[in-house]
């Protein structure tokens, strides 16, 4: 009886080491979607893109999303607007597509943000909705937007 125990513990160890070396090797592959520890602030619901793999193309990173939110409403401040990228929120939204990113700005010595949804891939990016404006939007419309309610067009 003795023996059997010691054969099903053994047969438990080897299980449990099988799980934690296969949970190691995936843990190593790098993640090239935007995350919270990177420069541009990203809020708790915003979710991790799966790893790009080489059969689809790479995902954006926060700067890209912010600098693409930046391309496409820049047009609508003043000369003298003054974005903050550091600053930027980026949100996964439940529909596509799938990024809601504001990004503060000061023009005419007031308060300003950048607003889009944008989706598609850093080389061809789709813009569904973008806006600037002098007010921020309010939390309640930011998660109506995540949700994919009362959205606008294209500038």
């Amino acid at each position: 009886m003795t023996r059997v125990k010691k054969v099903v513990v053994s047969a438990m160890c080897v299980a449990a080491a099988a799980v934690l070396i296969s949970g190691c090797a995936s843990a190593s592959e790098p993640d090239t979607a935007p995350s919270p520890s990177s420069s541009p602030q990203t809020s708790e619901t915003a979710e991790p893109a799966p790893s790009a793999t080489a059969s689809e193309e790479p995902r954006f990173t926060d700067a890209e999303l912010a600098q693409t939110c930046i391309d496409a409403t820049i047009s609508v401040f003043a000369s003298d607007v003054e974005f903050d990228i550091d600053a930027t929120r980026i949100e996964h939204r439940i529909v596509d597509p799938e990024w809601l990113v504001l990004v503060p700005a000061t023009t005419g010595g007031q308060v300003a943000e950048s607003q889009c949804t944008i989706g598609g891939t850093p080389s061809a990016p789709v813009i569904e909705m973008s806006s600037g404006s002098i007010d921020p939007l309010p939390e309640e419309q930011i998660q109506r937007l995540i949700r994919g309610e009362n959205e606008g067009g294209t500038e």
